[in-house]
């Protein structure tokens, strides 16, 4: 048996709609590829909450009059099927 400890680390992150993701990395490799991923995981979550924080939230949802705006803004920025998973 070898002294050195074995490398796991666990990686966890939130998006933008509270769901927790975990990403295992067996290797400083997977785990620079897990943190260049977040990085830019991260950047999209801040930009589109950007573009939600700017609409108002009635118990827990945007109102039905602003549903159109959202979209367009949302597919203008480049994230249109995000518009999808976020008004119904």
């Amino acid at each position: 048996m070898s002294n050195n400890p074995k490398f796991e680390v666990v990686v966890t992150f939130k998006d933008f709609l509270g769901k927790s993701h975990n990403i295992v990395c067996k290797n400083r490799k997977k785990l620079a590829e897990a943190n260049q991923f977040l990085k830019l995981f991260k950047t999209e979550s801040v930009k589109i909450n950007k573009i939600l924080s700017e609409y108002p939230v009635k118990m827990g949802k945007f109102p039905k009059k602003y549903h159109k705006e959202i979209k367009m803004e949302l597919a203008t920025a480049g994230f249109g099927s995000v518009s999808n998973f976020l008004i119904k």
